[in-house]
């Protein structure tokens, strides 16, 4: 079989994701596809993989891809006659101590949102279930019945043998050289001198992915780590145990262990809290079915810990200490979507030891994803778009990426933040915050301040009362009554220019925006289906110019979708963000703040209005509106004059807040926030912002909303009980099933209990038709707690 000369779909990479997206593609109807390897299939990070399955992930989409994995990886076997090693053997994690116990404990009530079931059981229980244990330390654990294992070289091929059975061509031994381009869009592949056209090009190629979409000027922040576990010769006391069945898949958190049977030995691997980075410069060229060298003074401690929870390892013979890199993101979420520079390029890697259990539905989201033009169901913590180019730094990579791996099994702690690439991007005011004791979670790259007690008020970390409530207690207080500065700089800023402005943002917008000039406009940028794309607010400037205000995380994904849809409209937009810092000024007192430092009278606005303002030596514009929903102003200005507007403003008696006083007057107001309210499967009508929407103005999205009926809404959750502490995902029950999730919590220093946002498709007859409805139950690590709903914010339903 030669090389096309063309091909409808070149898909870079012949692992298991590669694989899979070719199978799905084909399974999808798509003909012409052509799969290169630059080694053999299932080389690379495939081959040494675990095979672990586990079906419970921290998301209902994460989950729903295991799931259809498992459901495939049986069905291929019948299809292909390919055995997977798909094998339910169930998986035991251990709790050592009450943190422990906790997270896995709210593991297994999120489970329930989806109806996966979990036992919480006892040490005596974790040892019946796994007899070679030493359980003196254990105080619980959860065991997993549905979860399993596989063997990964054979799902690869077995997904290979099912593409070609549907005529996808495959080229093993066949290197890509280069990409390129026509007009901006991907448009073939070089391998050596032979060139294949095509019309969608798909890097799946894992550890190299990076460096091959920056053949086409890409991004694709990955790197990878060494990744370690042993293997034991025949082991007597395995063998008595298994006699053909197989031990659970344990996980011992606490230790960094994960372990299970393998050829009647053991196979023990970890995720060690100092991991080492490898960059593909230091692997050979030909590097494929390869390892790295063994390093027993790295693996000792972690082989230590394997010996006190395993005592018969001492008396195993080791067979290997397998070393393989794999590849890892910032934020420790696999990437999958078109590249927002390159359109037609398709990216997905970084799977963060996670590629065997999510590449069956992972490869059918991009399969469907490719052939659709967009995600056809909720991917956007794995969405590409999440990524801007300033994150693909290697520098931050190389230090950020050994940490993601050596924290993969922290705690998730409420205020957990990673230690290192800190300080990539900071407002103009940061020094200003580092000074005034500012505690920074990096978000997106950005330093955020998310209170200003210091690390004093920050540790330690809890699932329970968070060390930073007083602190946070006081801001609030100061948004409400004061006036607090709150740091939004981080917002993205897009100018809109040219003729066909106002035309091109009703398209694209939701909302109406053929407004005054000097007016704001809140909406929403809509998808086909009528799902939240981004969540903004829009100023007029001028008859052709448009500045919108887009959430932190959304400036990619909207300028992408602003490529897409500008077709003949004459219209120009530019990224704005780093030019411009925004200060809001929240609270009772913040315009007679803000007036203290003018000279000039502070404009009597309107809310959602606008206007030119003097902050000290600074000149810039307020508009009248406060993500809050206290009284306030957002204040606009260049960032080379914000330092000297803080200052002022300071000097005129502003305090302080951060993020967390901030989300908690958020969600007490009912405000929803994009990736927790809203999201690409949520329309503007289960948000309960349908009236934002202008119908008749022929936006994107319109046509799926027209006689919309939501089956499922969001609500606001007020509990009875103050020792309920939700953090998000926790399932709702309402008469003993289940009815939703949390979306948002925060504690509410006006009720004095915690308070959330959740969406939830029952009983949506009687939240109509009443102001309040009790009833309702919210389970949190395995305990539930009462609450109330109402559509209504909680701050005006609750009183």
């Amino acid at each position: 079989m030669t090389l096309p000369s063309a091909a409808r779909t070149v898909v870079i990479g012949g692992g298991v994701i590669g694989c899979s997206i070719a199978y799905h593609l084909a399974r999808e109807g798509r003909k012409d596809i052509v799969v290169l390897e630059r080694s053999k299939l299932t080389s690379g990070t495939t081959w040494h993989a675990a095979g672990l399955v586990r079906r419970l992930r921290p998301s209902a989409t994460l989950t729903k891809l295991i799931n259809y994995s498992i459901d495939l990886y049986g069905e291929l076997e019948r299809e292909t006659g390919q055995a997977t090693g798909w094998t339910q053997t169930g998986s035991l994690t251990l709790a050592t101590n009450q943190d422990r116990l906790t997270n896995i404990k709210r593991q297994v009530s999120l489970g329930r949102a989806f109806g996966l079931e979990a036992e919480v059981v006892d040490a005596a229980r974790a040892k019946e279930l796994w007899p070679l244990i030493e359980t003196d330390d254990v105080i619980g654990a959860v065991w997993s019945p549905a979860d399993g294992r596989v063997n990964p070289s054979d799902v690869a091929l077995a997904l290979s043998k099912g593409a070609r059975a549907r005529g996808v061509r495959i080229f093993e031994d066949t290197a890509v050289t280069g990409l390129q381009k026509k007009g901006g869009r991907v448009s073939s592949v070089e391998i050596g001198e032979r060139v294949i056209e095509a019309d969608e090009v798909v890097i799946a190629c894992g550890l190299w992915s990076r460096e091959v979409a920056a053949m086409a000027g890409a991004h694709m922040p990955l790197y990878a780590c060494e990744h370690f576990y042993i293997l034991t010769k025949p082991l007597a006391e395995v063998q008595a145990l298994c006699k053909g069945a197989h031990l659970p898949t344990l996980n011992d958190q606490d230790a960094f262990l994960y372990a299970r049977d393998d050829v009647e030995g053991l196979l023990v691997g970890c995720f060690e809290p100092h991991a080492k980075g490898i960059s593909t410069r230091d692997l050979p060229a030909d590097f494929s079915f390869d390892l790295l060298d063994e390093d027993w003074d790295h693996f000792m401690p972690m082989m230590e810990n394997a010996l006190r929870r395993i005592p018969a390892l001492e008396r195993a013979e080791v067979r290997m200490l397998l070393n393989g890199p794999e590849s890892f993101t910032l934020d420790s979420q696999f990437m999958l979507g078109e590249s927002p520079e390159v359109p037609g390029l398709f990216l997905m890697g970084g799977m963060n030891s996670t590629g065997i259990a999510l590449a069956g539905g992972a490869g059918k989201a991009m399969a469907e994803w490719i052939i659709a033009g967009e995600p056809t169901m909720e991917l956007n913590e794995a969405d590409i778009r999440r990524f801007g180019p300033e994150m693909n730094v290697l520098g931050a990579l190389e230090a950020r990426i050994p940490e993601v791996l050596g924290r993969h099994y922290d705690n998730p702690y409420p205020g957990r933040a990673m230690e290192t690439a800190r300080g990539q991007r900071r407002s103009p005011i940061h020094a200003g915050l580092v000074a005034a004791g500012a505690q920074f979670e990096s978000r997106g790259g950005w330093e955020r301040a998310v209170h200003f007690g210091g690390e004093a008020a920050h540790l330690p970390l809890s699932f329970g009362v968070p060390a930073w409530r007083a602190q946070v207690g006081t801001e609030v207080e100061a948004c409400r009554n004061g006036a607090a500065i709150l740091d939004q700089s981080a917002f993205g800023k897009i100018m809109v220019q040219g003729p066909d402005a106002c035309a091109f943002l009703n398209y694209l917008c939701a909302a109406q925006m053929n407004i005054p000039e000097g007016r704001i406009a809140y909406t929403q940028i809509l998808n086909a289906l009528g799902g939240v794309e981004s969540d903004l607010t829009v100023q007029r400037h001028g008859p052709e110019t448009y500045l919108l205000i887009v959430g932190a995380g959304e400036v990619v994904r909207d300028l992408k979708r602003m490529r897409e849809s500008r077709g003949e409209f004459r219209v120009e937009f530019t990224d704005m963000t780093s030019g411009y810092a925004i200060l809001g000024l929240a609270g009772a007192k913040a315009r007679d703040v803000l007036q203290a430092t003018s000279n000039t009278p502070v404009p009597d606005l309107k809310r959602f209005h606008f206007a030119p303002v003097e902050i000290g030596l600074a000149r810039g514009w307020a508009g009248r509106l406060s993500f809050t929903g206290e009284e306030g102003f957002e204040l606009y200005i260049p960032a080379d004059m914000a330092m000297t507007a803080y200052e002022a403003l300071l000097a005129a008696g502003a305090g302080h807040a951060g993020l967390y006083a901030s989300g908690s007057l958020r969600i007490e107001s009912g405000f929803r926030a994009f990736g927790h309210e809203l999201t690409p499967g949520t329309t503007p009508h289960e948000a309960g912002l349908d009236a934002f929407c202008a119908m008749g103005t022929g936006f994107v999205g319109e046509e799926a909303l027209r006689n919309h009926i939501p089956a499922r809404r969001i609500v606001s959750l007020l509990f009875d009980n103050p020792d309920a502490i939700p953090i998000h995902d926790e399932p709702v029950y309402f008469g003993g099933a289940v009815v939703g999730q949390i979306t948002s919590a925060a504690w509410s220093y006006r009720f004095g209990r915690s308070v959330a946002l959740a969406m939830i498709n029952a009983p949506l007859d009687q939240l109509a038709a009443n102001q309040v409805v009790a009833g309702f139950e919210v389970e949190i690590a395995c305990t539930r707690y009462s609450a109330r709903a109402a559509f209504q914010p909680a701050k005006e339903a609750f009183q």
